[in-house]
């Protein structure tokens, strides 16, 4: 069963943060309600804990790590994580440390100056230096970020070389996925829905989510009927799951498509519990939404507001760096709409790197349209 992080305040008064099995997002957070837990805080969405899930149990993840420590662990860069992994590890060995410098201090007393024991008493307490260092810049998780950078650029070849390494030690279904996109971009389109067809009835993956990335093989080809009526249906399964709502709206804004469904969508998705960071996109898709009605002004105050948030969680995030430019490009083309065009051409030069290498036409054609204005 799917494990939401949520943190709230308990009885008394002292926030906590808690790991809760549960069907989907909103069952953890009532059941969290139901305990007395309040300002409750959801820190994982249903993908990201339908995700985690297919990883099977992770009994060293839950003995060695808080539900705290996983929340922390999310936006780290290499280097924090190296730290944070130092510090647990000698905090773990708090109480040995003791003993073995007072050891070493009674020996020093009776022999003139150290031996072998002393250094290999060293080398043990300075062993959890490699060993972080390591985990911090070598392990699964940071190869699974290069997959996710060269995903996130449009790098394709590189995305079916990095899922080749790492298969049997992903789910197949995240490698498969994301092999299928890559495989769409490069016009093998068929080879692409061979990857995605044993999951079609999967007991192990929803059907929604199955559905979400689905579409992501039609957009990477330009059909956006397509990506739509995978987002409806999506939607007709999971009516109250917050990912699918917002997902089934930004497949609607950005394509520039029934608008007024659009709002419907996000507005029902406001009056769900939705965990930190989706509620910190929302500015970003309403922000689309607002450029759609032509709102400019309330645009740009939510593009403006998403990236201050966003660009100091972004900084290990690849997918979180690609929402930054595609943020930036949205800007772009609102203050260009807003005649300040200056600014604009600022702005979408930074992006633009980004929308090539995706090949984001939907926003490089509506900026084009908006300077010659």
């Amino acid at each position: 069963m799917p494990v939401f992080l949520i943190s709230g305040t308990n009885e008394n008064g002292k926030r906590e943060t808690r790991r809760v099995e549960a069907d989907n997002s909103q069952n953890a957070v009532r059941e969290c309600e139901e305990q007395g837990l309040t300002d409750i805080v959801l820190h994982s969405d249903d993908a990201y804990a339908v995700t985690t899930d297919l990883f099977g149990p992770q009994p060293q993840v839950d003995e060695n790590l808080t539900a705290a420590d996983m929340v922390k662990l999310q936006y780290l860069t290499n280097f924090q994580l190296f730290l944070f992994y130092l510090r647990k590890s000698y905090w773990q060995l708090r109480w040995v440390i003791p003993v073995i410098l007072g050891i070493a201090v009674y020996r020093w007393d009776q022999v003139s100056g150290p031996d072998e024991s002393d250094y290999i008493m060293l080398g043990f307490l300075l062993l959890p230096i490699p060993i972080c260092f390591w985990n911090a810049y070598y392990s699964l998780g940071r190869k699974y970020d290069r997959l996710m950078h060269a995903f996130s650029w449009g790098n394709w070849e590189e995305v079916l070389d990095q899922v080749g390494r790492l298969r049997g030690k992903i789910p197949d279904f995240e490698l498969s996925a994301r092999a299928a996109v890559a495989l769409a971009a490069l016009d093998r389109f068929d080879e692409a829905l061979d990857q995605m067809e044993p999951y079609e009835e999967s007991d192990e993956v929803p059907r929604w989510m199955y559905l979400g990335r689905l579409s992501e093989l039609y957009e990477v080809t330009k059909d956006y009927d397509t990506v739509i009526e995978c987002m409806r249906q999506a939607y007709e399964i999971a009516p109250e799951n917050p990912t699918v709502i917002i997902d089934y709206a930004y497949a609607l804004t950005k394509t520039n498509r029934d608008n007024p469904l659009a709002a419907e969508l996000i507005a029902d998705a406001e009056e769900l519990h939705l965990n930190d960071l989706v509620a910190l996109l929302l500015k970003y898709f309403k922000g689309v939404l607002e450029l759609n009605f032509r709102n400019y002004r309330a645009a740009e105050a939510l593009f403006r507001q998403c990236e201050a948030e966003l660009v100091p969680l972004a900084a290990s995030q690849a997918l979180l760096q690609q929402i930054v430019d595609l943020n930036r490009g949205y800007l772009a083309v609102t203050l260009a709409e807003l005649e300040e065009k200056e600014e604009a051409e600022r702005l979408y030069q930074l992006s633009l790197p980004r929308l090539q290498a995706l090949d984001c036409e939907l926003i490089m054609d509506r900026y084009a349209d908006a300077m010659r204005k």
